[in-house]
């Protein structure tokens, strides 16, 4: 420990003032100096390459895995388990009044589990994205997040991202429903020629839900970040990424394409385990492999995925709001 006064002997040799030596060999401070040793965030406080985005992803779920795998695992566990449940008794109501024969019944519970767990996962993937951002924006301060303080923020903030997730899908819904309809307009006004419409309108469509996608991408980590609300975080997302729309599809497309076919490699051994373990039923072996598949798959791919979006976010607030600089703040003081 330092003594003020006391000397101290470097590596080289050399009896230098105790405070001067301190400044020298850092490990020997004390907190009595003040000084300040931390732990390093996943990224360096500068805008950031396409490589350090990808590779802060899989620090950031090295950084906390409890929370960005142990999290993702019970919430989408625990959906699985009640979207096959209520398939189960949706199917016995609907066997009840439309009796079928064996096979017709079995194809029946599969669908009714596959649909409603979907949906769920769905919801489910929405709501614990909040957690992960969360998680993985705390990672950047070097600040581990435990699954519990995940958790609560999971919580206070699923209701601003389902009413989020609400109005995008029904101004999708609205936008298909009116391609639709003009399509059908003119292949009246041109009569039977008129389905080459659709290879305009379709790809136009498609064209204009990927560009708005791409803008309103960071919109949820606004949300869980920055607690806005879903109208504000649209506004935030429309600025953050102004001028950097090929950068950031591109990123996350290429991100996209890895982490699918990582998570599909992974998900189809379990996949086939599943039919193994319900080999005897074939109902109920193609339940499990399609739980066993979706939930392995959605484990390894959201937190991942969630990591990369977050770290657009940063990137983006860092090249349009100078964010590094109050990284590098707490970071380095």
């Amino acid at each position: 420990m330092y003594t003020p006064g006391a000397t101290t002997t470097s590596q080289s040799g050399w009896d230098l003032p105790g405070y001067y030596a301190a400044q020298l060999l850092p490990e020997q401070v004390s907190t009595e100096t003040g000084a300040r040793l931390l732990e390093p965030g996943i990224v360096d406080p500068r805008p950031q390459k396409i490589g350090d985005i990808l590779g802060s992803a899989f620090r950031a779920v090295r950084y906390a895995p409890m929370t960005m795998f142990g999290l993702t695992l019970v919430v989408m566990l625990v959906t699985q388990l009640i979207g096959v449940g209520i398939g189960y008794l949706v199917d016995r109501q609907a066997t009840l009044l439309l009796p079928e024969d064996e096979l017709g019944s079995m194809t029946s519970l599969v669908g009714w589990t596959v649909l409603i767990s979907s949906v769920g996962v769905s919801v489910a993937t929405i709501v614990v994205e909040m957690g992960l951002a969360y998680a993985v924006h705390e990672a950047v301060f070097a600040r581990r997040t435990t699954p519990a303080a995940a958790l609560r923020r999971l919580l206070s903030r699923a209701g601003a991202a389902l009413v989020f997730s609400v109005l995008t899908g029904t101004a999708a819904l609205v936008a298909t429903a009116g391609t639709v309809m003009i399509a059908g307009i003119l292949a009246g006004i041109v009569g039977d020629g008129g389905w080459w419409t659709l290879l305009v309108l379709v790809p136009a469509l498609l064209v204009v839900l990927i560009w708005f996608g791409i803008r309103l991408m960071l919109a949820p980590c606004a949300i869980a970040i920055e607690k806005a609300g879903p109208i504000q975080a649209i506004r935030r997302s429309w600025r953050l990424t102004n001028g950097l729309f090929w950068r950031t599809f591109g990123i996350y497309l290429l991100s996209s394409v890895l982490i699918s076919l990582a998570a599909s490699t992974v998900s189809s051994v379990f996949s086939f385990a599943g039919m193994l373990v319900g080999l005897g039923d074939l109902g109920i072996g193609m339940i499990v492999s399609t739980t066993a598949s979706t939930l392995v798959s959605t484990v390894l791919s959201v937190p991942l995925t969630s990591a990369v979006v977050t770290l657009l976010y940063v990137d983006a607030r860092i090249r349009q709001e100078g964010y590094d600089l109050e990284i590098a703040e707490a970071l380095y003081g």
